[in-house]
């Protein structure tokens, strides 16, 4: 008995000198890399805010978590064909985020991005337990920052949202339109992922 009293002794003193297991670590302080602002997304359109700040943004987190593991891209038929056979197959996260980045690369003055109309509005907003499809416009702004005119990307297109763990995300951007006589951000996919 004596023996178990001092091993219980002895292991509460060893517990007490190395501190108390469930003390909180001390936050990490943020990660810097030129993030716009982030809203959790609590509701499908606060994901359209996401992917707009992570397009601004200098840094790609925002839009990355945005974006479900699954997410795939389709392109109109027309700009599939406007490039390689294969340019599109297989359109996945880990591509996005490297066409994201190079996009980035080329185009280093300011990004902007619209979904919907100015009020972040969609023609077509079916929104369910779980699930979400928004179907209308979009406009990517890009500037090369070197004194020459923004570059406009627009089209009509489908996105199909789903509620995660963490939020909602986008699952697939299907591009359905040309908006007069803008080129598609399939057509800058297609561009940016041809020459890789």
């Amino acid at each position: 008995m004596k023996r178990s009293a001092m091993i219980i002794l002895f292991l509460a003193v060893v517990l007490a000198a190395a501190g108390c297991l469930f003390e909180p670590r001390e936050a990490l302080p943020p990660l810097d890399e030129g993030e716009g602002d982030w809203i959790v997304p609590n509701t499908p359109k606060d994901v359209f805010f996401n992917l707009s700040t992570g397009l601004s943004s200098m840094g790609n987190s925002n839009y990355e978590r945005s974006l479900a593991d699954e997410f795939t891209f389709i392109p109109r038929d027309q700009d599939r064909l406007q490039f390689p056979a294969g340019t599109f197959d297989n359109w996945a996260k880990e591509i996005e985020m490297d066409v994201l980045t190079r996009i980035k690369g080329d185009y280093q003055g300011e990004r902007t991005a619209q979904y919907g109309d100015e009020d972040g509005n969609f023609p077509k907003e079916d929104i369910q337990v779980g699930w979400a499809e928004f179907e209308g416009p979009y406009m990517w702004t890009i500037d090369r920052g070197d004194g020459s005119e923004p570059e406009i990307y627009a089209g009509t297109a489908r996105f199909f949202l789903q509620e995660g763990t963490s939020g909602w995300i986008l699952v697939k951007w299907e591009d359905i339109d040309v908006i007069e006589s803008y080129p598609t951000s399939g057509n800058l996919r297609g561009s940016f992922r041809a020459a890789s």
